[in-house]
């Protein structure tokens, strides 16, 4: 697949005018690789909601030097389901008990901030995750709602603390409580909250989006980007598909967690060799294409204020992770398979399919996401 900018020359070589506009408005179709466009590498940002947003978090936190911002909806606590790290094995022993008990239903105390960042610090000293210090001068939105029955806010605003301790200043740091009110009166449920879709503000269902007049899309991306202008009503650009396999060691991506296509909303702008940003979306549980189809990636507003300002969207795809298929991977761990499922197409923030490094560099999903990224900027092979 050529690049936005070798396009743009082909296009003007030949005069292929119509050819340029085919590009921009057929519909999405599956790629064989993931295509290059011209990024500003000091513009590479990450959100995330639920799983995603634990995703995001440990995105960040172990990328730093790449990711100059972070958005976590109703999630993400770095290592929050982690009860042991094995320095001989370099290893993170992490349970799904703990993943529910402790961060996401509250039915345990968390772990004190300095337990989180001293952890952290650890990890960067042995080079698991990049240095700290680059989290200095980051963006980081944090959200919760009073009524999310589903990751307590509790978990948020821990995170937002271990965030504080490892360096991001408070003036670089926003956590939005929503709404003032307790429930039933106010309040949003475990949702991205949108201003016109889909489930009333205090619901806990799906589409886990949210009606609460409030555009958490241009919230986030404002707060890392600063100015924006105002947000396209028409989008100029396109959705396209591309495979995630390719990502994935020896192409495994089902027993990974990963769906089988990924996909990307170029603007038109970029499309032509503009020089944009990048913005990496991460759905939830029971959020992804495999489950909602287009509901997700298309109704939470990010795309129409990325059209409007430059900037390419990756929305990765999670996926389901059944017993089946990991008795057909792990046959020599059959009696232990249940545990390592992911029956709700979540994102892996506490060891699922045996991923014991799901929180560093080298974790399998990181390392997917991060190599969709680089591919982007044109420079996986760096």
């Amino acid at each position: 697949m050529m690049s936005g900018r070798v396009f743009e020359r082909s296009c003007a070589a030949i005069g292929a005018f119509l050819m340029c506009i085919a590009f921009l408005s057929a519909p999405a179709i599956a790629q064989d690789r993931l295509a290059s466009f011209d990024i500003d590498p000091n513009k590479v940002s990450i959100s995330g909601i639920s799983s995603g947003a634990f995703m995001a978090n440990q995105f960040h936190i172990a990328h730093s030097e790449l990711i100059m911002g972070a958005g976590l909806v109703a999630g993400g606590l770095y290592t929050c389901a982690v009860w042991r790290v094995d320095e001989a094995n370099k290893t993170l022993d992490a349970t799904i008990s703990r993943a529910l008990d402790r961060c996401m239903f509250a039915k345990a105390p968390l772990e004190a901030v300095d337990t989180y960042a001293r952890r952290a610090e650890a990890f960067a000293k042995s080079a698991w995750i990049d240095p700290l210090d680059a989290l200095a001068g980051d963006k980081v939105y944090l959200f919760t709602g009073r009524a999310d029955d589903v990751v307590k806010p509790a978990t948020i605003a821990r995170a937002a603390e271990v965030y504080r301790a490892l360096g991001v200043k408070e003036d670089d740091l926003k956590f939005q409580e929503f709404l003032d009110q307790p429930p039933p009166d106010g309040g949003a449920g475990h949702s991205w909250v949108t201003d016109d879709c889909c489930q009333p503000c205090p619901a806990n269902q799906s589409p886990y989006i949210n009606d609460c007049d409030y555009d958490q899309a241009e919230a986030i991306l404002r707060h890392i980007y600063d100015d924006l202008r105002p947000k396209a009503e028409t989008l100029s650009g396109r959705f396209i598909e591309f495979a995630q396999s390719e990502f994935v060691p020896d192409g495994e991506a089902a027993v990974n967690g990963l769906n089988d296509t990924g996909l990307v909303y170029v603007p038109k702008a970029c499309a032509e060799g503009e020089t944009c940003s990048l913005h990496v979306v991460l759905h939830g549980c029971e959020q992804s294409t495999e489950v909602l189809g287009d509901t997700f990636y298309k109704n939470i507003g990010v795309n129409e204020w990325a059209d409007a300002n430059g900037i390419v969207v990756l929305y990765p795809q999670a996926r389901s992770v059944d017993r089946a298929t990991l008795d057909a991977a792990f046959p020599d761990r059959i009696f232990r398979n249940s545990l390592a499922a992911n029956p709700n197409g979540c994102w892996n923030w506490w060891g699922y399919a045996y991923d014991e490094r799901f929180a560093l560099k080298d974790g399998v999903q990181i390392g997917a996401i991060h190599g969709m990224i680089k591919r982007i900027m044109g420079s996986d092979g760096e």
